[in-house]
């Protein structure tokens, strides 16, 4: 058997090393990819009050920061992956209270219909279950595409276990028992002229209001402004 030169060698070195340096580039930029924006991981340490299906996110603050949102609108999920991580520090710093609204206005972009109104019951559920913060990640994270079926009542159950939601998260969607709260705020939203951008005609998904005002979300630091 014929032996293995030096130079034969160096070409199996070169290509392992190559191989190694490709899968850390590729490591790498799929870490920044789940990042987004300046926006981090951060654990929701702060109360949660129900008003309907409005889920209060920590105490009385001097700025107050509505987020409207419909839980399988993408550009409210490249909203939360560059925002929610801040959002969660300066609530559990007493910068900010947040008033989240999950709507359901994309109801018809799922097959079946209906996604959109399901898991803003669900979150909804999981504020009640004092799971909301890391829930309300998680469904981001995981987010289902348009056109797609969306994730079943099971799977949201399923969902919640991972984050350690009690027995009774479980009833309270298949139950659907924020369903109407969730349908009446989606109608609040799209009637309130106050929430259209300007030149538009309907209400869309996500709209931010900082002490009722829209906020310039075209302002990298509209966030930074109101939590120095």
């Amino acid at each position: 058997m014929a032996g293995t030169t030096k130079s034969g060698s160096r070409n199996v070195l070169y290509i392992v090393i190559g191989v190694i340096v490709v899968a850390a580039l590729v490591g790498w930029a799929i870490a920044m990819f789940r990042g987004g924006g300046s926006g981090t991981s951060t654990a929701g340490n702060y109360p949660v009050a129900l008003e309907g299906a409005v889920v209060v996110a920590g105490k009385k603050a001097p700025n107050t920061v509505d987020v409207y949102e419909d839980l399988l609108c993408p550009i409210c999920g490249r909203f939360e992956s560059s925002y929610g991580g801040d959002l969660t520090k300066a609530i559990n710093d007493g910068k900010i209270q947040v008033r989240y609204h999950p709507v359901a206005i994309l109801n018809r972009l799922t097959t079946p219909p209906g996604y959109s109104q399901r898991a803003a019951n669900a979150v909804v559920c999981s504020a009640e279950a004092g799971v909301f913060s890391a829930y309300h990640e998680k469904l981001y994270a995981e987010q289902p595409k348009e056109r797609s079926a969306g994730y079943t009542d099971q799977q949201l159950i399923e969902m919640a276990q991972q984050v350690k939601a009690p027995a009774s998260f479980a009833q309270c969607v298949t139950s659907s028992k924020h369903l109407r709260a969730v349908q009446v705020e989606t109608q609040r939203a799209g009637g309130d002229a106050s929430l259209r951008a300007p030149g538009r005609d309907s209400f869309g998904t996500p709209t931010i209001m900082v002490n009722g005002k829209r906020a310039d979300l075209g302002d990298d630091n509209w966030l930074k402004n109101i939590t120095k």
